[in-house]
C-alpha cells in the first residue's frame, strides 16, 4: 500500500506564495557542493524532476535543489530563510495531503542523489541517507542477508514514512518504522545541524519518531536491521461479496495478539473483480504471508472453509518477491505512477464492524460502477499486521499514537481524470463516516450491551483516529494525535514552539 512520504496535515490559513527571482536563486548554486545542482523552471528537466505521485493537490516550486551532501541541506535552508523562501524536503515525493498545495513558489530540497546504505560492523544497524526508497533498501539489505521494517510501496521514501510512525509488513516482528531509528542528523528550521538520539536532544528524538515532519529535515540516520528470513509463503484468497459478513466475522477472531503470530502478515481488500463476482464489482480478497509455511495452514484453512472463488499460493519465495507477486513494485503504474490523482482517508480501528464493512462495500461498488476506469487502479485496503512487537514499545517513548489499534483502513484511489475528483472525495468521506459510526456502535455495545440504547442520541460518539501519513488533509490534530492521549499533542505543541517558533515547516501538522 502506498504511503505518504513526508506527509503533512495542517490546513494553513492562506497559501504561502513567494516570488523568487532567478538571479537570487542562481546565487544559491555557488554555495552548494560540487555534485549538487539547482534546477530552475527554464531548465528542460524542471517539469520531470519535481513531478509528484499525487497530482490532485500539490506544491509548486521556483527551484529544485538536488543536494549531494548534508552540508548542502544546511546551506539551502539558511539561504531560503535569508531570502524569505519556503522549502520542502522531498524523498519519494509521495506526500499527498491537500495541505501541501499551500506551498507555492518554494524550494524543493531533493534527496534523489543521496541514497547510500552502509551496514555497520556487527550487522545490527545500517547508516542510511534520506533519498532511499523502500525498494532500494529492501533489495540492498536482502543481498546482504538482512531485513527491516519498511513501507509496502517500493517507490515511497523510507524516511518520510518513518517520521510519521510508519506501518509495514514486518512490524509484528520488528516494530513500526519509527521504532527502528537509533539516531539521526537533523537540520532544524533555523539551519542548525544537530544529532538526535537517546543521548543527545532527547526531546527532539522523541518527537522525530512519529511527528518528525514538524521538526526538521533528516539528512542521515541509523536504522535497525535484522537477519533475513530466507523463505516465505504467500496465500491470496478471493471471496464474492455475499461472503462479506462471514469473512470479517472470522477476521475479527485473528485480531487479538495471542491469535496473530508476529510472522503472519494479513491484508484484506475490496477490489473490482467482475471475472469473479458478476453480482457486484467488489470482492473480498485476503492476502496472508508467513515465513514458516506450516504455521500458515490453520489460518488459511479457516478462511478456505468459507468457500473462496479463487486461491493462489506461492511458496518458497524470497521476501522482495512478495512485492512483485502482489504488484506493489516500481513497474506498476497504479502503485507508483506519477502525476495521478490519488486520495487516502484513514481510520484506525480495534475490530471490524460488520454493518460498516457492508456499507463501505456498497459505496466502493457504486463509485467504481459509475467510473469503471478507476476500478483496476483503486482498492479499499485493510491493513491488519501483527501487533506483537508494536505494543511492546511503551506508548510514552515516542510521538507515535494509537499503538493499540491493530487495523488501519482506507480507500486508495488512483485515477487520471480530474473531473472524477469531487465524487471520489465524497465517497471517501462517506466511507470514513461509516467506519466512525461503526466504531461508535461497537464502543456502545461493549460498554452497555447490544440491547440498550441503539439510538444515536444515547451513545458516546467515537472520534476519528487517523494515521498522519495517510491523512487526506482535513483531519484535526486531535484526530491524528490526541484522541486517546491528550498529553501527546500538548507535548508536541511545546516542542514545536521551541524548535520551530517561526513556523518554517509550514506544511506540518502543528499550528502555533
Amino acid at each position: 500500500l502506498v504511503v505518504a512520504s513526508l506527509a503533512v496535515a495542517l490546513s494553513l490559513e492562506a497559501n504561502h506564495h513567494v516570488r523568487s527571482d532567478t538571479d537570487t536563486l542562481t546565487k544559491l548554486s555557488s554555495l552548494l557542493s560540487r555534485n549538487a545542482s539547482i534546477i530552475l523552471p527554464s531548465n528542460p528537466r524542471f517539469t520531470t524532476v519535481h513531478q509528484r505521485w499525487q497530482a490532485y493537490s500539490k506544491p509548486t516550486y521556483s527551484a529544485v535543489v538536488e543536494v549531494a551532501t548534508e552540508e548542502d541541506v544546511v546551506v539551502t535552508v539558511r539561504f531560503a530563510n535569508t531570502h524569505g523562501i519556503s522549502f520542502l524536503a522531498v524523498a519519494g515525493a509521495h506526500g499527498f495531503s491537500t495541505t501541501l498545495a499551500k506551498l507555492q513558489g518554494g524550494i524543493a530540497i531533493s534527496f534523489i542523489n543521496m541514497k547510500a546504505i552502509k551496514l555497520a560492523p556487527g550487522g545490527h544497524y545500517a547508516e542510511l541517507q534520506p533519498g532511499l526508497t523502500n525498494g532500494e533498501l529492501i533489495r540492498s539489505l536482502w543481498a546482504q542477508g538482512k531485513l527491516t521494517t519498511t513501507g509496502n510501496c517500493l517507490c515511497t521514501g523510507v524516511i518520510g514514512i518513518a517520521l510519521g510512525g510508519g506501518h509495514g509488513y514486518l512490524q509484528g516482528l520488528f516494530g513500526r518504522l519509527a521504532d527502528q531509528i537509533l539516531e539521526a542528523s537533523v537540520v532544524l528550521a533555523d539551519g542548525k545541524w544537530v544529532t538526535v538520539s537517546p543521548r543527545e536532544n532527547k526531546d527532539l528524538f522523541w518527537a522525530l519518531r512519529g511527528s518528525g515532519h514538524n521538526f526538521g529535515i533528516v539528512t542521515s540516520f541509523k536504522y535497525k536491521v535484522y537477519d533475513a528470513i530466507p523463505l516465505w509463503t504467500l496465500n491470496t484468497m478471493a471471496f464474492t461479496q455475499d461472503k462479506l459478513e462471514q469473512v470479517f466475522e472470522l477476521a475479527n477472531e485473528y485480531i487479538d495478539e495471542a491469535d496473530h503470530p508476529a510472522e503472519l502478515i494479513i491484508w484484506y481488500t475490496f477490489i473490482k473483480r467482475l471475472d469473479l463476482d458478476r453480482n457486484s464489482v467488489s470482492s473480498s480478497s485476503i492476502s496472508s504471508t508467513q515465513a514458516k509455511p506450516p504455521d500458515l495452514n490453520p489460518f488459511t484453512a479457516a478462511f478456505r472453509a468459507l468457500g473462496p472463488v479463487k486461491e493462489d499460493v506461492n511458496t518458497k519465495v524470497g521476501y522482495p518477491e512478495i512485492f512483485d507477486i502482489r504488484g506493489n513494485n516500481e513497474s506498476s503504474l497504479a502503485t507508483c505512477g506519477k502525476g495521478w490523482y490519488r486520495h487516502l482517508v484513514p481510520n484506525y480501528l480495534k475490530k471490524f464492524n460488520i454493518p460498516a464493512q457492508r456499507k463501505v462495500q456498497e459505496i466502493f461498488t457504486n463509485i467504481t460502477t459509475k467510473y469503471p476506469s478507476i476500478a483496476q487502479t483503486s482498492i479499499y485496503a485493510m491493513e491488519g499486521y501483527s501487533q506483537q512487537k508494536v505494543t511492546r514499545v511503551p506508548s510514552e517513548s515516542t510521538a507515535v499514537p494509537y499503538r493499540g489499534y491493530p487495523l488501519l483502513l482506507s480507500p486508495v484511489w488512483g485515477y487520471t481524470n480530474a473531473s472524477y475528483s469531487a465524487d471520489i472525495i465524497a465517497a471517501s468521506k462517506a466511507i470514513r463516516e461509516a467506519l466512525v459510526e461503526g466504531s461508535t456502535q461497537d464502543y456502545h455495545n461493549e460498554k452497555h450491551g447490544k440491547s440498550k440504547g441503539n439510538g444515536k442520541g444515547t451513545r458516546k460518539q467515537q472520534p476519528l483516529r487517523a494515521y498522519n501519513n495517510y491523512a487526506f488533509g482535513d483531519e484535526s490534530l486531535v484526530e491524528m494525535y490526541g484522541a486517546d492521549e491528550p498529553w501527546r499533542l500538548q507535548k508536541m505543541r511545546k516542542l514545536k514552539s521551541e524548535y520551530d517558533p517561526e513556523g518554517k515547516f509550514l506544511f506540518s501538522v502543528l499550528r502555533m
